[in-house]
């Protein structure tokens, strides 16, 4: 018997062959991890815009001063919220009026801040309107007897937000103007006539 001293040509192509094979088995199982790593990253990133969006909205009703406007509309999956008045501006208004409505094309959520606007907006408006989400499933406030606490109920795509708010503020009552010649006087008033038993 005689010594070996190297592989014959066979036995190299054999090699060569069998590492091709384990190569495209690792490629194809590296290209499904990228793949579902893309995917994942996507989701996350609509979760976090969606997470956001939320913590916004809290923030809106919670800085506001109570003045705040509910309407349903569309088989009562949609609120229109309209908040007259809240500290919580994205872009540095000191008091800003927000609205947060679906609009019907693609059920998207938008979220309308400006100074002091009407829906619909008119051209000379000046307003910044952010595009929350779309394909919004259900988008519903409820406010309490007192309106001192807010219920949300935001159903995106991918999930779905509940929150409450405590504690709004109740709204102040507006000043009744008074001529400075009538200060002092007593108003007149009614006399007061009890129920019939």
């Amino acid at each position: 018997m005689g010594r070996r001293g190297a592989f014959t040509l066979v036995e190299v192509l054999i090699s060569i062959t069998l590492l091709t094979i384990v190569f495209m088995a690792l490629y194809r199982s590296v290209d499904i991890l990228r793949a579902s790593n893309r995917n994942l990253f996507s989701h996350l990133e609509r979760s976090s815009i969606e997470i956001d969006s939320a913590k916004v909205l809290y923030m809106d009703i919670l800085m506001s001063d109570g003045n705040i406007s509910i309407s349903s509309d569309r088989d009562r999956k949609f609120s229109r919220v309209t908040i007259f008045n809240s500290r919580n501006s994205l872009y540095g208004l000191s008091s800003a009026k927000v609205a947060w409505l679906v609009y019907k094309e693609d059920n998207t959520l938008i979220r309308v801040e400006g100074g002091d606007y009407d829906i619909p907006l008119k051209y000379e408006d000046r307003v910044e309107i952010d595009i929350i989400s779309k394909g919004v499933e259900q988008f519903n406030i409820y406010l309490n007897r007192k309106k001192t606490k807010a219920l949300a109920i935001i159903k995106f795509p991918n999930l779905t937000q509940t929150f409450m708010v405590n504690n709004i503020p109740t709204p102040r009552p507006k000043l009744k103007l008074v001529k400075p010649t009538e200060l002092g006087k007593k108003q007149k008033r009614d006399p007061y006539i009890p129920p019939l038993i």
